[in-house]
């Protein structure tokens, strides 16, 4: 227990002397955890197809923690899959605005959703520009080039004309 205590001092310490500009209050770190907490718990409940309980955690995990992109991302994809895509379109955005340009994975991961989230709304220009974006990213994602390719061809189709 107290060789706990020692790490977790040392590390407020270190936090502290390394460069943060104002000392950090005591108890963000908590806050930052139980943070982390809730995504998880977010998490899990997506991988097992609870899209509800999994937007809820999102949602109280951002209440402790605030407007991070991570949980902006991970909020709009499962509104993507809720068919909630006008909010799940802003949260992306959001997400995306927020992402350090040295992330490129998760800069690539948001502009891979936006693409799918364009591509169900048959928004085919805005996909293949999300999709393009996501590529320049991680230009070996074979999922992202094989959508582009599906949204080339659909915007290589004439427009059906309307039968009588």
């Amino acid at each position: 227990m107290k060789r706990m205590f020692a790490i977790i001092a040392a590390g407020f310490i270190a936090i502290a002397l390394l460069g943060a500009d104002k000392p950090i209050p005591w108890w963000k770190p908590l806050q930052q955890i139980k943070a982390w907490h809730l995504n998880q718990k977010g998490q899990k409940a997506y991988r097992v197809n609870e899209p509800e309980k999994a937007l809820k955690a999102f949602r109280e995990a951002k209440e402790v923690a605030g407007e991070h992109p991570v949980l902006l991302f991970n909020e709009g994809t499962t509104l993507m899959d809720l068919g909630r895509l006008e909010e799940a379109e802003r949260f992306l955005r959001s997400a995306l605005k927020g992402i350090p340009p040295q992330q490129v994975r998760e800069q690539a991961s948001a502009h891979y959703n936006l693409g799918n989230l364009y591509f169900a709304q048959k928004r085919w220009s805005e996909a293949a520009k999300a999709y393009i974006a996501a590529l320049k990213r991680t230009p070996n994602d074979w999922d992202a080039k094989y959508n582009l390719e599906l949204v080339l061809r659909q915007q290589q189709k004439p427009p059906q004309s309307q039968q009588r």
